[in-house]
């Protein structure tokens, strides 16, 4: 009889623990929604969280996500996703797990065309494949987004896409998040016998937010090959594709930098070491919040002119005397190479004027200040018809300097400088300022 008693309390006590599980679960779900509808809202994005049902060992809801899709001619497109969850403490769903819950849901893409859920269809037949979460214990996340192959074929070609996946961790009482994406192999081939064909993409992103509507986000893109193969048979070879954005927090603003590089390609002109960067550095804190509060009233907007204030004001937050923009680019080919660089800073307006309430093409022009520079190599100069587009500026705008070609320009209040010759860009601002 004791033991008995004893069954009958452990099983009492793990029902118990399971729909306490449950109500965990709903909790921590409907937790992280609220704190994505804002991001969401500035995307024009609308979630839901409806028909929640919760059991003793197992709930279930009805999630979607619906947006306006006018840049497609679209009313909306909407994700529809129904949610199984599974209780803990000891989950069996898809293998053994322990945590507060288990969730996976069966997602499907709808729009408000016909024609195009017909195309969906075709191209995702198993929809948009299936979510999984495991709420475990201490408030974190695992979750898992993996689709099968993607594939679509008409009359002028066909296109598939080996499966993707996607895996993010985080906690439900955050934003932060960190996530891994892979593909698998992409193929494409149309009527004309070109073909397009690219290894794996492995992605990896971070995003912490430092304030509310101000996320720093970090990742790395890269792809091994990328070949182009055309009709006749020739093939163009792109090595280790890579991108990379990093951002970062210097006194009290956030610095971003963007590259992306490519290792060499293979074809009629051999390349290498090819890379392009941009750093955008100084944006205030205040500036990033105001711009995502306004992004959405922007992109449904037919004229600007009702948000002439909110443009102006997150302007204001915008342009400061730190603000800087630094621009990078370059490449080897033929024994050669060839580089740029570019530095700008903003100069506010003198006697405390606003940029809204500047009228003239010279008052625009002394907002810049910076330098930029040109480096080419003999190589490149010589072996090209460079030498002979170019001689005119020889001594001029461009000067040797041992075995590079060089072109140095400065901007600094309103005057243009490309070498020692002076540029008058005000006639072709005051032609913008006029239109």
């Amino acid at each position: 009889m004791k033991k008995f008693l004893g069954l009958i309390l452990v099983v009492l006590a793990y029902v118990g623990l399971s729909y306490y599980s449950g109500m965990v679960g709903e909790q921590y779900i409907k937790d992280q929604v609220e704190l994505n509808r804002i991001q969401a809202n500035n995307a024009n994005i609308s979630l839901d969280v409806a028909n929640y049902q919760r059991g003793v060992f197992k709930s279930s809801f009805d999630f979607s996500a619906q947006t306006n899709a006018e840049q497609f001619d679209l009313e909306s497109a909407t994700v529809d996703s129904k949610a199984e969850v599974f209780h803990g403490p000891v989950i069996f769903a898809d293998g053994l797990k322990f945590g507060w819950f288990y969730a996976r849901t069966e997602n499907a893409l709808t729009t408000s065309d016909s024609d195009v859920n017909a195309l969906l269809a075709t191209i995702l037949p198993q929809g948009l494949g299936r979510l999984s979460m495991l709420g475990e214990y201490g408030g974190s996340y695992d979750a898992s987004w993996r689709t099968d192959v993607i594939a679509f074929q008409d009359e002028n070609g066909q296109f598939n896409v080996a499966g993707l996946d996607v895996h993010s961790t985080g906690s439900f009482d955050s934003l932060d998040s960190s996530s891994t994406i892979t593909t698998g192999d992409i193929s494409a081939r149309s009527s004309d016998g070109m073909e397009l064909a690219v290894t794996p993409i492995h992605g990896e992103l971070d995003v912490e937010f430092i304030a509310p509507q101000v996320p720093l986000s970090s990742g790395r893109m890269q792809v091994d090959t990328i070949t182009i193969t055309s009709a006749e048979g020739q093939q163009s070879v792109v090595n280790n594709l890579e991108f990379v954005q990093r951002q970062r927090v210097e006194n009290d603003k956030v610095d971003t930098k963007v590259r992306m590089s490519v290792a060499s390609v293979a074809g009629a002109m051999p390349m290498s070491n090819l890379y392009y960067e941009v750093e955008f550095n100084q944006i205030s804190q205040a500036a990033i919040a105001a711009w995502a509060e306004l992004s959405p009233k922007l992109q449904t907007a037919d004229d600007f002119s009702a948000y002439e204030q909110e443009l102006n004001d997150a302007l204001a937050l915008l342009l400061h005397k730190d603000l800087a923009l630094r621009m990078a680019s370059g490449g080897e080919a033929m024994g050669g190479y060839v580089n740029t660089k570019l530095d700008l800073n903003y100069v506010p307006p003198v006697g405390g004027r606003t940029v809204a309430s500047l009228t003239t093409a010279d008052e625009y022009l002394k907002l810049i200040k910076g330098s930029g520079q040109v480096v080419i190599s003999k190589e490149i100069m010589n072996g090209t018809p460079l030498m002979f587009l170019l001689s005119p500026y020889m001594d001029t705008y461009i000067v040797q300097q041992g075995d590079e070609y060089v072109v140095n320009a400065r901007i600094s209040d309103g005057k243009l400088w490309v070498g020692d010759t002076p540029i008058d860009l005000t006639p072709i601002v005051a032609a913008y300022l006029a239109q």
